[in-house]
């Protein structure tokens, strides 16, 4: 009866190394995307909080003819969840029909605390967004004031 010998095949070191290291150079260059991907992600759900609070303070101000004062406003806001991006939610009245509404932002991937989305309401009702968040990451209607210091 005759054996056959069985011959052991794998890889060696070196291949090994070097598809690691391949692997590692990709990782390296995708992951800024994945972080501004992620924080985006997170700014999605502050959008979401903000539009409901926008049509609170308009509903206010259909019911009682004046923006909402802070007070007033503690009064008909959704407290943001423990794990929620937005660590604070509140208003700056500035005229009868014209104010702020700020949601200050906790810590992320990608974002740093207290950074903010203010969304301004004109006399004409159209709300506006600004923030201190670099714009590659804001939403598409938020402008940036983070260059404006350079």
């Amino acid at each position: 009866m005759l054996l056959t010998r069985l011959t052991i095949r794998g890889f060696t070191l070196l291949e090994l190394m070097v598809v690691i290291a391949i692997i590692s150079i990709l990782a390296s260059l995708s992951a800024p995307t994945f972080t501004r991907q992620i924080a985006k992600a997170k700014l999605i759900e502050a959008q979401n909080l903000a539009t409901q609070h926008q049509a609170l303070v308009e509903e206010f101000i259909l019911l009682h003819g004046s923006f909402p004062s802070e007070t007033e406003f503690n009064l008909i806001k959704q407290s943001p969840a423990d794990d929620s991006i937005a660590k604070s939610i509140s208003v700056q009245s500035q005229n009868k029909s014209m104010g702020d509404l700020v949601l200050a932002l906790n810590n992320s991937t990608g974002i740093s605390e207290n950074q903010y989305l203010k969304y301004s309401r004109d006399e004409n009702r159209n709300w506006t967004c600004l923030s201190d968040l670099e714009s590659n990451i804001l939403p598409l209607q938020c402008e940036s004031l983070a260059g404006e210091d350079e």
